[in-house]
């Protein structure tokens, strides 16, 4: 940290910021600019590092309320987009960032800081660890097997537009009630909400994953909201969201809703014949088998270290929030 200080940013930084993003993520300017008019504070929520006179290592704390089965436990951080220039990486600072972003942010009250470690990398999980960061979220891999006698005959899969007004709020609505009844969880304003589900599903024409957002349903309800992508022959469904509410007496719980979906594509003859399908499921504790780790949680209060200290499972998070 030698001749290295840090500072809180503000919109005079914008380019810098915006050049360190795209060089360590290589997310478009239209992106980083629109995030940053969005959610940046300045002199507030973007610790840097400034060494040699320019910013070199920054992150942001995005507001976020912490929920508990529904109940609110208050204001919390989530700590998005943690990045270092290349030529200033390995010297600590991202450490001492980190640091001074868990002191800040006690100060304020907040009650934890939650991440989502990039592409669930494992060095990245035990970077954090060192600061106190506990792994709570995680899904589990399975590849579904194709049944006989399975009758789908009444039910389908229609891909819906999610900039469409109509169809974001339906999916909002279900995503705040499903996301609430975790046991710990934050939850996403709608504006970022929108930027984490619309910017996975924007690939070019010749991608070779297509990313969809579908709606699964029969004749009587709306069983599921589910975002999915094709890899080669392979179905890969990465975040399933139940309905706030069905018509229908009976409640499926989510592992029943993802054998069902599983079931449909495989079977229904509409995704092809020879194809697989792959899904991420909530696991029943944290040692189950090809479980993978996906996001962390710092607690900064005593009712959220209770509530991590004694966590016995994973909690369910949608795919789509680590972008």
């Amino acid at each position: 940290m030698d001749n290295a200080k840090i500072s809180l940013a503000d919109f005079s930084h914008k380019k810098e910021l915006t050049d360190l993003w795209h060089e360590s993520f290589g997310d478009n300017e239209k992106f980083i600019s629109s995030f940053l008019d969005a959610y940046m504070i300045p002199e507030y929520n973007v610790p840097v590092i400034i060494s040699d006179g320019k910013i070199v290592c920054a992150l942001y704390l995005i507001d976020f309320g912490l929920y508990s089965n529904t109940s609110i436990l208050g204001d919390c951080a989530y700590l998005f987009a943690a990045c270092t220039k290349k030529e200033y990486r390995n010297k600590g600072f991202m450490s001492e960032l980190v640091k001074y972003s868990a002191g800040l942010c006690g100060n304020r009250g907040l009650k934890a800081i939650f991440l989502f470690p990039q592409a669930q990398n494992q060095k990245l999980f035990d970077f954090y660890s060192k600061f106190g960061f506990k792994t709570i979220y995680a899904a589990k891999r399975i590849n579904c097997e194709r049944k006989t006698n399975v009758d789908l005959s009444d039910f389908r899969l229609e891909n819906k537009d999610i900039t469409e007004v109509s169809v974001f709020d339906e999916l909002y609505d279900c995503y705040t009630e499903f996301t609430a009844k975790q046991e710990i969880a934050p939850m996403k304003d709608r504006l970022f909400y929108f930027k984490c589900a619309s910017s996975y599903l924007e690939s070019p024409e010749n991608a070779e994953i297509k990313t969809n957002f579908a709606v699964f349903e029969n004749n009587v309800e709306k069983i599921c909201y589910v975002f999915y992508k094709k890899y080669k022959n392979t179905y890969y469904i990465d975040d399933i969201i139940l309905p706030r509410q069905n018509k229908t007496k009976h409640i499926r719980s989510f592992g029943e809703t993802a054998d069902m979906l599983g079931d449909f594509m495989l079977n229904s003859g509409e995704f092809g014949d020879n194809i697989t399908v792959g899904m991420n499921v909530l696991p029943s504790s944290f040692s189950d088998d090809n479980n993978v780790p996906m996001a962390m949680i710092l607690p900064l209060y005593g009712s959220v270290k209770n509530i991590t200290d004694n966590l016995k499972a994973p909690v369910y998070i949608n795919m789509f929030m680590n972008i």
